[in-house]
């Protein structure tokens, strides 16, 4: 089962507008033991949809979620993807708010200043629980981390896991609370496929039952950077990138992951 996951920089609630910032390729092996997420971040320089080549980021200001699903599934050598799932900042905080919390491994610890009142909001490293606002700070914050898009794109999917982690909790404790929370998480995510809200409960209870060791987090490889029209874009490794596609059409990445260093 694979989902291409994207969060928007729109600041209008369920406008499809805005280029997507976010960008995760999520596939749930055949089993539903096993959950792969794999960032393609938003400088990477690819072809898109469109024809043209430019930011994978651009592909859905130029033609929206579909747009954005056949540049990525391009880029993984014509990978089936069914379904997409879409917010916007409003739409992510919401879903934030909707979990209470939760937590993450934050790898690098960072500090973001807030440009219109001053206030600093800090990350240390290791374990961080954060609630509403303070995580879209957390997954936008690019500039002060040493790999730039790259880490951005790390805490893309350390917000995913730390989002199941916390789905899984409530799950197992507040069924009743698990059930209108996948009901009110259905109105903060468009989602385009053949996934109906009555439908939202059962998948719930699937990812539920992964833990940290059912996920492989990591993200298509660059290989350098390089400036386009004046603009600074990542160049993907081409070979690995195929060999990821045909990992990922075969629906299991373990052995792309043993046989590359990715992160």
């Amino acid at each position: 089962m694979n989902a291409l996951l994207c969060g928007t920089d729109s600041r209008t609630p369920g406008a499809n507008t805005g280029n997507a910032d976010a960008i995760v390729l999520a596939q749930l092996s055949a089993d539903r033991t096993r959950l792969a997420l794999v960032s393609v971040t938003r400088d990477s320089y690819v072809p898109l949809a469109t024809g043209a080549r430019g930011k994978i980021n651009a592909a859905y200001a130029r033609g929206g979620a579909d747009g954005l699903k056949r540049t990525v599934s391009t880029l993984f050598g014509g990978l089936a993807i069914p379904y997409t799932a879409q917010t916007d900042f409003t739409d992510f905080i919401e879903l934030t708010k909707l979990l209470d919390g939760f937590t993450v491994n934050n790898r690098v610890a960072s500090s973001v200043t807030s440009s219109v009142t001053g206030t600093v909001t800090r990350f240390p490293a290791g374990r961080l629980t954060l609630h509403g606002a303070d995580w879209l700070i957390y997954a936008r914050q690019r500039k002060g981390l040493p790999r730039g898009d790259l880490d951005r794109a790390e805490r893309h999917r350390a917000v995913l896991a730390g989002m199941l982690a916390r789905v899984k909790e409530i799950a197992a404790t507040d069924p009743v609370r698990f059930a209108r929370l996948a009901a009110s998480a259905w109105t903060k995510v468009r989602v385009t496929g053949p996934l109906t809200a009555a439908q939202v409960p059962a998948l719930g209870v699937v990812l539920g039952r992964l833990d940290a060791r059912s996920v492989t987090s990591l993200q298509v490889p660059v290989a350098g950077y390089r400036t386009v029209g004046g603009a600074s874009v990542n160049i993907l490794d081409a070979a690995k990138t195929r060999a990821l596609g045909a990992a990922l059409r075969a629906g299991d990445v373990r052995a792309y992951v043993q046989a590359n260093s990715t992160s």
